[in-house]
């Protein structure tokens, strides 16, 4: 098949059919992706180079003019369409850690679905540095819709492997400093969690309205933190958000332990600043398309 030039979104979407295809064929050879291999450091090497890579295109965009369409709507159309229906997709699939249906249960480790949003972040990056470098007023919605979107997809992905998720139990009176990781190993926890007085409130008929625990958090660096977890209501100390997960339900109100979840994603603040980019974005736009007052 011949291409000529103007490329336009037909390019587009066969391009990214052709991802779609090479996406399935890793999944049936390689099987899905295991996020764990991304841990840090690698997924900071990563990061790296992909920076390195956008600024590379960037750079030969007027000799390679696959990357000067890249920078276009012929080619973001098209993506933004493949990554909507694999999203929506995913929406209709309940997101499980083993069984339901294949591959579309655990979409983010799906080939297909990794690659088409691989291609929109590259997209999204190089025109976002292709308008940086030519800056006008009029360009900043544009600016930081782009790379709100590039930062707060990148960050998520390559953020994923080092988000620590771990279930301690502690009884009253006591500080635990240990707990469970997701694949059921004892580990040392970042923080130790001292329990001062588990509390459930109760419905007329006796089920749980409320529960909550009494708490003092110590860090590794001596700091102590009070105060009081919720169902929902974390306590934020030294990076982790603890939650409230479960107590003793034999003994109910009178249960002497709790059983907390504590998370910790060091990468979900640059999630939230894409996040808020694109909302910035999304807000100047508005002002700079506002209808202009009527001269009288």
């Amino acid at each position: 098949m011949t291409w000529t030039k103007p490329w336009n979104s037909k390019e587009g979407f066969l391009i990214g059919g052709g991802l779609l295809l090479v996406g399935l064929l890793l999944q049936l050879v390689a099987g899905p992706i295991d996020w764990s291999l991304l841990a840090r450091p690698v997924n900071l090497i990563l990061l790296v180079l992909f920076l390195a890579v956008v600024g590379g295109m960037y750079s030969l965009r007027n000799r390679v003019y696959a990357f000067e369409w890249m920078m276009h709507a012929g080619a973001a159309v098209p993506c933004l369409t493949y990554a909507a229906a694999l999203t929506i997709l995913m929406g209709l699939f309940p997101q499980l850690h083993s069984g339901g249906v294949p591959w579309l249960s655990r979409m983010l480790h799906f080939w297909p679905f990794v690659l088409i949003w691989a291609w929109l972040v590259e997209i999204s990056a190089l025109a976002a540095l292709n308008h940086l470098l030519r800056w006008k007023l009029r360009e900043i919605p544009f600016i930081l819709n782009h790379a709100g979107v590039a930062l707060a997809v990148t960050a998520a992905t390559l953020g994923n492997a080092d988000v620590q998720t771990l279930r301690m139990t502690v009884f009253a009176g006591q500080a635990g400093w240990r707990a469970l990781d997701e694949a059921g190993m004892t580990v040392e926890a970042g923080v130790g969690i001292e329990l001062h007085r588990f509390i459930m409130e109760e419905y007329p008929d006796h089920t749980p309205r409320r529960f909550a625990s009494d708490v003092t958090v110590h860090t590794k660096e001596g700091k102590r933190v009070t105060g009081t977890v919720e169902v929902n209501r974390p306590m934020r100390a030294d990076g982790w958000k603890i939650y409230q997960y479960g107590y003793d339900v034999t003994r109910g109100p009178e249960s002497d332990c709790s059983e907390f979840l504590l998370v910790r994603d060091p990468w979900l603040p640059w999630v939230y600043a894409g996040i808020f980019m694109m909302l910035a974005g999304s807000l100047c736009l508005m002002l700079l398309m506002a209808p202009k007052p009527l001269k009288t």
